[in-house]
């Protein structure tokens, strides 16, 4: 919004300045136009009363003060000593008729005394005429027009610019979720309508996932229901107690299935809640690494794996919600001792803006053309890596979803160990 500051001032600054520009140029051209024969009758009593007093050997105040008795307009004397005037001025002075000049009193005429040169004559004229009255009137009107006309000028983009976007948010609100306002260098609300793209898509992209949880769940929870159903009725006709015990030990494995199914999708359903309640402080990347590394080093005994950890012991800071970061690593870690084979790997890399941390497996890896769907929930890659039952390809959703909420990003690609790398990078924070 700084922007629209600084070119409404700049645009009001300018127009003012030129306007007064162009208006005093044009008065002073009109002050220069004026001479003593703007004022005829006046100016022709002046000359010849100056040529009067100058031959006089009469007092000159008393002249003065005699004269005034029988004038229409005020005679006074000036000290020319109180008064500087540059050299052409000066010799307007000793025109017949004398040099017209204005005051806040209004005009006068002011004329030098070659017999008395410490006094200077002044005749004060009438009051202004209609006449200037109107163009002092036309000329204020001339400023406010000006600035209402360069204020128009520099609102007709603005306006525009806002009525595109009220399209389409009118757009967005019907249905049309690709609705977006194209980019202009030259908008003055840029960062408004940055905002709303990032809120359409992010609506857009929120929406989508709401249809892809139902279409998933519901699938993905009749297979479930059908072998529960099938296993109740079969305990029902069942007259043995063993194997009606039997039928029951699978319904309750069944419904700790549905079970663990239904809480995966609402914990990924909730995560938008989370993300307003996350408390972003300044952590040690080092020290949050390591904790995962023991906290996860126990499953990769039980599944018979190497867990290395090359991390260092030099603090690296980022900014960001401990528990969250926490989940989302050991997310990943826990992922990788799923599929590999022998060994999971985990560095932390440091550059000048950001820290990335390498995680790694000697399993069989991702296929190529997957890697860009492994973060997508509900995504299936038991093509490509046998999961578990109770996995529903929601994990790394989450961990993308944590890595964006803390300004980073993540990737997937081939590791050198022939298995999947995963590539967290978070910006750095510099304590």
């Amino acid at each position: 919004m700084s922007r629209i500051y600084i070119s409404l001032l700049f645009t009001a600054l300018l127009t003012l300045f030129l306007l007064g520009w162009g208006i005093d140029n044009w008065v002073e051209q009109h002050r220069e136009s004026q001479h003593p024969q703007d004022y005829p009758h006046l100016s022709q009593m002046f000359a010849a009363l100056t040529e009067k007093i100058a031959q006089s050997d009469t007092d000159l105040k008393q002249q003065v003060e005699q004269l005034n008795q029988f004038l229409p307009v005020p005679l006074t004397l000036e000290s020319s000593s109180n008064l500087a005037f540059p050299k052409d001025l000066r010799e307007a002075l000793r025109q017949p008729g004398g040099l017209l000049l204005d005051s806040a009193n209004g005009p006068y005429l002011l004329a030098e005394l070659p017999s008395h040169p410490d006094y200077l004559l002044r005749m004060a004229l009438p009051p202004v005429e209609q006449g200037d009255m109107d163009r002092d009137l036309m000329l204020t009107l001339a400023v406010y027009l000006g600035l209402a006309l360069m204020m128009g000028i520099w609102l007709l983009p603005l306006t525009r610019r806002l009525s595109l976007l009220t399209r389409t948010a009118h757009q967005f609100g019907q249905g049309d979720l690709h609705a977006r306002v194209p980019a202009s260098s030259l908008s003055y609300i840029q960062d408004l309508e940055f905002s709303f793209n990032q809120m359409a898509q992010r609506i857009e992209q929120l929406i989508a996932e709401n249809r892809l949880l139902a279409s998933s769940l519901s699938h993905d929870l009749r297979t479930p229901l059908a072998c529960f159903r099938f296993g109740l009725e079969a305990a029902l006709d069942s007259q043995e107690n063993e194997e009606k015990n039997a039928y029951l030990h699978r319904l309750e494995n069944d419904l700790e299935r549905m079970e663990n199914l239904v809480a995966a999708f609402l914990d990924f359903a909730s995560l938008e809640r989370q993300a307003a309640k996350i408390q972003p402080k300044v952590l040690n990347l080092t020290t949050l690494l390591t904790d995962a590394t023991e906290q996860n080093t126990p499953l990769a005994l039980k599944n018979k794996l190497t867990l290395n950890a090359d991390i260092g012991e030099e603090p690296r800071w980022v900014m960001g919600d401990a528990i969250w970061l926490h989940r989302a690593i050991s997310n990943i870690i826990s992922n990788a001792t799923r599929y590999a084979n022998s060994c999971v790997t985990m560095s932390l890399h440091s550059f000048k803006e950001r820290l990335e941390i390498h995680i790694e497996d000697d399993g069989p890896g991702i296929a190529d053309e997957k890697l860009q769907d492994v973060f997508k929930p509900f995504v299936s890659l038991e093509q490509n890596r046998q999961r578990n039952n109770d996995n529903y390809g929601l994990g790394l959703a989450i961990v993308e979803r944590v890595v964006t909420w803390h300004g980073g990003s993540i990737r997937a690609d081939r590791s050198t160990m022939r298995g999947a790398r995963f590539v967290l990078s978070l910006p750095r924070h510099s304590k």
